[in-house]
Protein backbone atom coordinates (compact mmCIF):
# COMPACT_ATOMS: atom_id res chain seq x y z
CA UNK A 1 0.00 0.00 0.00
CA UNK A 2 1.42 3.38 -1.02
CA UNK A 3 1.68 6.26 1.48
CA UNK A 4 -1.07 8.14 -0.37
CA UNK A 5 -3.43 5.17 -0.14
CA UNK A 6 -2.56 4.71 3.52
CA UNK A 7 -3.33 8.35 4.29
CA UNK A 8 -6.54 8.21 2.26
CA UNK A 9 -7.68 5.13 4.17
CA UNK A 10 -6.95 6.89 7.46
CA UNK A 11 -8.80 9.95 6.20
CA UNK A 12 -11.94 7.99 5.33
CA UNK A 13 -11.90 6.14 8.65
CA UNK A 14 -12.47 9.42 10.44
CA UNK A 15 -15.62 10.37 8.54
CA UNK A 16 -19.08 10.67 10.00
CA UNK A 17 -19.90 7.17 8.86
CA UNK A 18 -17.40 5.77 11.35
CA UNK A 19 -19.14 7.37 14.29
CA UNK A 20 -20.92 4.01 14.54
CA UNK A 21 -17.63 2.36 15.51
CA UNK A 22 -16.97 4.98 18.16
CA UNK A 23 -20.47 4.42 19.56
CA UNK A 24 -19.86 0.67 19.78
CA UNK A 25 -16.60 1.30 21.65
CA UNK A 26 -18.40 3.56 24.14
CA UNK A 27 -21.16 0.97 24.56
CA UNK A 28 -18.68 -1.80 25.29
CA UNK A 29 -16.87 0.50 27.73
CA UNK A 30 -20.10 1.24 29.63
CA UNK A 31 -20.94 -2.47 29.76
CA UNK A 32 -17.52 -3.38 31.14
CA UNK A 33 -17.57 -0.53 33.68
CA UNK A 34 -20.86 -1.47 35.32
CA UNK A 35 -20.08 -5.17 35.06
CA UNK A 36 -17.11 -4.46 37.32
CA UNK A 37 -18.82 -1.95 39.65
CA UNK A 38 -21.97 -3.97 40.37
CA UNK A 39 -21.96 -7.35 38.60
CA UNK A 40 -24.64 -8.91 40.84
CA UNK A 41 -27.28 -6.42 39.67
CA UNK A 42 -26.06 -5.25 36.28
CA UNK A 43 -25.34 -8.71 34.88
CA UNK A 44 -28.58 -10.22 36.14
CA UNK A 45 -31.13 -11.61 33.70
CA UNK A 46 -33.81 -9.35 35.13
CA UNK A 47 -31.72 -6.25 34.37
CA UNK A 48 -31.07 -7.26 30.77
CA UNK A 49 -34.75 -8.07 30.28
CA UNK A 50 -35.68 -4.65 31.65
CA UNK A 51 -33.25 -2.97 29.23
CA UNK A 52 -34.73 -4.84 26.27
CA UNK A 53 -38.27 -4.09 27.46
CA UNK A 54 -37.62 -0.34 27.78
CA UNK A 55 -35.84 -0.04 24.43
CA UNK A 56 -38.51 -0.50 21.68
CA UNK A 57 -40.70 2.58 22.16
CA UNK A 58 -37.74 4.96 22.39
CA UNK A 59 -35.95 3.27 19.50
CA UNK A 60 -39.00 3.64 17.24
CA UNK A 61 -39.37 7.33 18.09
CA UNK A 62 -35.64 7.86 17.48
CA UNK A 63 -35.93 6.05 14.14
CA UNK A 64 -38.86 8.28 13.22
CA UNK A 65 -36.79 11.40 13.88
CA UNK A 66 -33.68 9.93 12.22
CA UNK A 67 -35.57 9.17 9.01
CA UNK A 68 -36.62 12.81 8.76
CA UNK A 69 -33.08 13.96 9.56
CA UNK A 70 -31.94 11.91 6.57
CA UNK A 71 -33.75 14.43 4.36
CA UNK A 72 -32.30 17.37 6.35
CA UNK A 73 -35.56 17.78 8.26
CA UNK A 74 -36.86 16.88 11.70
CA UNK A 75 -40.12 15.68 13.22
CA UNK A 76 -40.84 17.17 16.64
CA UNK A 77 -44.40 15.85 16.60
CA UNK A 78 -43.62 12.15 17.09
CA UNK A 79 -44.73 12.10 20.74
CA UNK A 80 -48.00 13.84 19.89
CA UNK A 81 -48.59 11.36 17.07
CA UNK A 82 -47.86 8.38 19.32
CA UNK A 83 -50.28 9.61 21.99
CA UNK A 84 -53.18 10.47 19.71
CA UNK A 85 -52.75 7.14 17.88
CA UNK A 86 -52.73 5.20 21.15
CA UNK A 87 -55.74 7.07 22.56
CA UNK A 88 -57.89 6.46 19.48
CA UNK A 89 -56.90 2.78 19.52
CA UNK A 90 -57.63 2.57 23.26
CA UNK A 91 -61.08 4.11 22.82
CA UNK A 92 -61.92 1.55 20.14
CA UNK A 93 -60.81 -1.34 22.33
CA UNK A 94 -62.61 -0.02 25.42
CA UNK A 95 -65.86 0.59 23.54
CA UNK A 96 -65.73 -2.91 22.12
CA UNK A 97 -64.62 -4.60 25.33
CA UNK A 98 -63.45 -7.61 23.35
CA UNK A 99 -60.05 -9.07 22.55
CA UNK A 100 -61.24 -9.37 18.95
CA UNK A 101 -61.02 -5.58 18.61
CA UNK A 102 -57.26 -5.54 19.19
CA UNK A 103 -56.12 -6.17 15.57
CA UNK A 104 -58.54 -3.54 14.26
CA UNK A 105 -57.41 -1.02 16.90
CA UNK A 106 -53.75 -1.67 16.05
CA UNK A 107 -54.45 -1.07 12.36
CA UNK A 108 -56.37 2.11 13.15
CA UNK A 109 -53.47 3.42 15.29
CA UNK A 110 -51.03 2.85 12.43
CA UNK A 111 -53.40 4.60 10.01
CA UNK A 112 -53.79 7.54 12.40
CA UNK A 113 -50.00 7.80 12.62
CA UNK A 114 -49.80 7.77 8.82
CA UNK A 115 -52.48 10.47 8.57
CA UNK A 116 -50.59 12.67 11.04
CA UNK A 117 -47.44 12.11 9.01
CA UNK A 118 -49.28 13.21 5.88
CA UNK A 119 -50.34 16.40 7.66
CA UNK A 120 -46.68 17.15 8.34
CA UNK A 121 -45.82 16.32 4.73
CA UNK A 122 -48.49 18.72 3.47
CA UNK A 123 -46.96 21.57 5.46
CA UNK A 124 -43.34 20.74 4.69
CA UNK A 125 -43.42 19.37 1.14
CA UNK A 126 -46.54 21.13 -0.09
CA UNK A 127 -46.37 24.54 1.57
CA UNK A 128 -42.57 24.69 2.10
CA UNK A 129 -42.90 25.37 5.83
CA UNK A 130 -39.56 24.71 7.60
CA UNK A 131 -39.73 21.23 9.22
CA UNK A 132 -38.85 22.45 12.70
CA UNK A 133 -41.66 25.03 12.67
CA UNK A 134 -44.20 22.78 10.98
CA UNK A 135 -43.71 19.84 13.35
CA UNK A 136 -43.47 22.07 16.41
CA UNK A 137 -46.92 23.35 15.52
CA UNK A 138 -48.37 19.92 14.76
CA UNK A 139 -46.92 18.58 18.01
CA UNK A 140 -49.11 21.07 19.84
CA UNK A 141 -52.04 20.23 17.57
CA UNK A 142 -51.79 16.46 18.00
CA UNK A 143 -51.19 16.76 21.75
CA UNK A 144 -54.25 18.99 22.03
CA UNK A 145 -56.38 16.50 20.11
CA UNK A 146 -55.12 13.69 22.35
CA UNK A 147 -55.98 15.75 25.44
CA UNK A 148 -59.51 16.45 24.21
CA UNK A 149 -60.16 12.84 23.20
CA UNK A 150 -58.93 11.46 26.54
CA UNK A 151 -60.50 14.20 28.63
CA UNK A 152 -57.16 14.59 30.38
CA UNK A 153 -57.50 11.18 32.04
CA UNK A 154 -55.76 7.84 31.62
CA UNK A 155 -57.74 5.39 29.49
CA UNK A 156 -57.57 2.01 31.21
CA UNK A 157 -59.48 -1.29 31.11
CA UNK A 158 -57.83 -2.27 27.86
CA UNK A 159 -58.28 -5.88 26.66
CA UNK A 160 -55.81 -8.34 28.17
CA UNK A 161 -54.84 -9.51 24.69
CA UNK A 162 -53.40 -6.02 24.14
CA UNK A 163 -51.79 -5.35 27.52
CA UNK A 164 -50.22 -8.82 27.57
CA UNK A 165 -48.27 -8.07 24.39
CA UNK A 166 -45.67 -6.20 26.44
CA UNK A 167 -45.36 -9.19 28.79
CA UNK A 168 -44.74 -11.88 26.19
CA UNK A 169 -41.16 -13.16 25.98
CA UNK A 170 -39.49 -15.66 23.67
CA UNK A 171 -36.42 -17.32 25.18
CA UNK A 172 -36.33 -14.49 27.71
CA UNK A 173 -36.42 -11.78 25.04
CA UNK A 174 -39.48 -9.48 25.05
CA UNK A 175 -41.68 -9.84 21.98
CA UNK A 176 -41.88 -6.06 21.55
CA UNK A 177 -38.08 -5.93 21.32
CA UNK A 178 -38.16 -8.52 18.54
CA UNK A 179 -40.82 -6.47 16.78
CA UNK A 180 -38.63 -3.37 17.03
CA UNK A 181 -35.66 -5.28 15.55
CA UNK A 182 -37.78 -6.42 12.59
CA UNK A 183 -38.96 -2.85 11.98
CA UNK A 184 -35.37 -1.59 12.26
CA UNK A 185 -34.25 -4.13 9.65
CA UNK A 186 -37.03 -3.01 7.30
CA UNK A 187 -36.13 0.67 7.74
CA UNK A 188 -32.44 -0.14 7.35
CA UNK A 189 -33.01 -1.93 4.04
CA UNK A 190 -35.36 0.83 2.88
CA UNK A 191 -32.91 3.69 3.40
CA UNK A 192 -29.76 1.88 2.25
CA UNK A 193 -30.79 -0.61 -0.43
CA UNK A 194 -33.72 0.90 -2.32
CA UNK A 195 -34.07 3.60 -4.96
CA UNK A 196 -36.36 5.57 -2.68
CA UNK A 197 -33.78 5.41 0.10
CA UNK A 198 -31.14 6.76 -2.30
CA UNK A 199 -33.47 9.60 -3.23
CA UNK A 200 -34.03 10.39 0.46
CA UNK A 201 -30.27 10.60 0.98
CA UNK A 202 -29.86 12.79 -2.10
CA UNK A 203 -32.60 15.20 -0.99
CA UNK A 204 -30.90 15.50 2.40
CA UNK A 205 -27.31 15.75 1.19
CA UNK A 206 -27.81 18.03 -1.81
CA UNK A 207 -31.36 19.17 -2.61
CA UNK A 208 -30.21 21.24 -5.59
CA UNK A 209 -28.50 18.25 -7.19
CA UNK A 210 -31.56 16.16 -6.37
CA UNK A 211 -33.76 18.63 -8.26
CA UNK A 212 -31.45 18.64 -11.29
CA UNK A 213 -31.39 14.83 -11.33
CA UNK A 214 -35.17 14.72 -11.61
CA UNK A 215 -35.95 13.49 -8.10
CA UNK A 216 -39.48 14.37 -7.02
CA UNK A 217 -38.82 16.06 -3.68
CA UNK A 218 -42.50 16.31 -2.79
CA UNK A 219 -42.92 12.57 -3.23
CA UNK A 220 -39.77 11.80 -1.23
CA UNK A 221 -40.63 14.14 1.65
CA UNK A 222 -44.21 12.88 1.73
CA UNK A 223 -43.01 9.30 2.08
CA UNK A 224 -40.45 10.36 4.70
CA UNK A 225 -42.96 12.01 7.03
CA UNK A 226 -45.52 9.29 6.36
CA UNK A 227 -42.95 6.74 7.54
CA UNK A 228 -42.15 8.85 10.59
CA UNK A 229 -45.84 8.99 11.48
CA UNK A 230 -46.28 5.23 11.15
CA UNK A 231 -43.26 4.57 13.38
CA UNK A 232 -44.63 7.00 15.97
CA UNK A 233 -48.03 5.31 15.84
CA UNK A 234 -46.47 1.90 16.52
CA UNK A 235 -44.44 3.42 19.36
CA UNK A 236 -47.67 4.71 20.89
CA UNK A 237 -49.15 1.22 20.83
CA UNK A 238 -46.11 -0.19 22.61
CA UNK A 239 -46.20 2.55 25.25
CA UNK A 240 -49.89 1.96 25.97
CA UNK A 241 -49.40 -1.80 26.09
CA UNK A 242 -46.59 -1.45 28.61
CA UNK A 243 -48.50 1.12 30.67
CA UNK A 244 -51.82 -0.77 30.34
CA UNK A 245 -53.43 2.51 29.35
CA UNK A 246 -53.28 5.57 27.11
CA UNK A 247 -52.80 9.20 28.08
CA UNK A 248 -52.04 12.47 26.33
CA UNK A 249 -49.01 13.07 28.57
CA UNK A 250 -47.18 9.79 28.03
CA UNK A 251 -43.65 10.08 26.67
CA UNK A 252 -43.36 13.86 27.05
CA UNK A 253 -39.63 13.55 27.81
CA UNK A 254 -39.00 11.22 24.88
CA UNK A 255 -38.66 13.87 22.19
CA UNK A 256 -35.38 15.24 23.54
CA UNK A 257 -34.10 11.73 24.28
CA UNK A 258 -34.95 10.65 20.73
CA UNK A 259 -32.96 13.57 19.31
CA UNK A 260 -30.05 12.75 21.62
CA UNK A 261 -30.15 9.15 20.42
CA UNK A 262 -30.11 10.21 16.77
CA UNK A 263 -27.06 12.39 17.40
CA UNK A 264 -25.33 9.64 19.39
CA UNK A 265 -25.98 7.24 16.53
CA UNK A 266 -24.16 9.55 14.13
CA UNK A 267 -27.19 10.62 12.12
CA UNK A 268 -26.26 13.80 10.26
CA UNK A 269 -28.74 16.60 11.16
CA UNK A 270 -27.82 18.28 7.88
CA UNK A 271 -29.06 15.26 5.95
CA UNK A 272 -27.63 12.53 3.76
CA UNK A 273 -26.66 9.90 6.30
CA UNK A 274 -28.39 7.55 8.73
CA UNK A 275 -27.46 4.35 10.52
CA UNK A 276 -30.45 2.45 11.87
CA UNK A 277 -28.20 -0.03 13.67
CA UNK A 278 -26.54 2.93 15.35
CA UNK A 279 -29.92 4.20 16.55
CA UNK A 280 -30.72 0.85 18.18
CA UNK A 281 -27.29 0.62 19.80
CA UNK A 282 -27.54 4.22 21.03
CA UNK A 283 -30.84 3.40 22.77
CA UNK A 284 -29.32 0.30 24.36
CA UNK A 285 -26.33 2.38 25.45
CA UNK A 286 -28.51 4.96 27.21
CA UNK A 287 -30.58 2.22 28.84
CA UNK A 288 -27.42 0.46 30.06
CA UNK A 289 -26.10 3.75 31.39
CA UNK A 290 -29.40 4.41 33.16
CA UNK A 291 -29.75 0.99 34.81
CA UNK A 292 -26.04 0.88 35.60
CA UNK A 293 -26.09 4.23 37.37
CA UNK A 294 -29.26 3.35 39.30
CA UNK A 295 -27.63 0.12 40.45
CA UNK A 296 -24.83 2.04 42.17
CA UNK A 297 -26.56 5.38 42.83
CA UNK A 298 -30.16 5.71 44.02
CA UNK A 299 -30.66 9.26 42.74
CA UNK A 300 -32.34 9.32 39.29
CA UNK A 301 -31.04 12.86 38.72
CA UNK A 302 -27.51 11.55 38.17
CA UNK A 303 -28.84 9.67 35.14
CA UNK A 304 -29.83 12.90 33.37
CA UNK A 305 -26.46 14.44 34.17
CA UNK A 306 -24.54 11.48 32.80
CA UNK A 307 -26.72 11.19 29.69
CA UNK A 308 -25.93 14.82 28.92
CA UNK A 309 -22.24 14.23 29.58
CA UNK A 310 -22.27 11.21 27.28
CA UNK A 311 -23.88 13.24 24.50
CA UNK A 312 -21.27 16.00 24.84
CA UNK A 313 -18.49 13.39 24.87
CA UNK A 314 -19.69 11.64 21.70
CA UNK A 315 -20.33 14.91 19.85
CA UNK A 316 -16.89 16.19 20.85
CA UNK A 317 -15.23 13.04 19.53
CA UNK A 318 -17.17 13.18 16.26
CA UNK A 319 -16.39 16.89 15.83
CA UNK A 320 -12.71 16.32 16.55
CA UNK A 321 -12.66 13.48 14.03
CA UNK A 322 -14.30 15.65 11.37
CA UNK A 323 -11.84 18.50 11.91
CA UNK A 324 -8.87 16.15 11.82
CA UNK A 325 -10.28 14.69 8.63
CA UNK A 326 -10.42 18.15 7.05
CA UNK A 327 -6.83 18.89 8.11
CA UNK A 328 -5.59 15.60 6.65
CA UNK A 329 -7.56 16.21 3.45
CA UNK A 330 -5.90 19.60 2.94
CA UNK A 331 -2.47 18.14 3.73
CA UNK A 332 -2.89 15.24 1.29
CA UNK A 333 -4.19 17.59 -1.41
CA UNK A 334 -1.12 19.84 -1.07
CA UNK A 335 1.17 16.81 -1.09
CA UNK A 336 -0.38 15.50 -4.30
CA UNK A 337 -0.10 18.94 -5.95
CA UNK A 338 3.65 18.93 -5.26
CA UNK A 339 3.97 15.50 -6.83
Amino acid sequence: MTPNNLYTKLLNSMGSRHSFVRLVVVTVGIFILFSILNPAVFLSGANFQFILLATPELALLAMAISVTMLTAGIDLSVVGISNVSAIIAAQLMISSGSNLSVPIAVLVAVLVGALCGLCNALLIAGLNVPPILATLGTQQLFSGIALVLSGGSILTNLPTAFTNIALITVAGIPLIFMLMVVIALIIGVLVSKTKLGFQMRMVGANPVAADYSGINRIKVLTFTYLTSGVLAGIAGLIISSRASGANSQYGTTYILLAIVIAVLAGVDPEGGYITVAGVVIAVLTLQMLSTGLLSIQNSPHIVNIMQGALLIFIVAINTWGSRLREILFKWISKRRERV
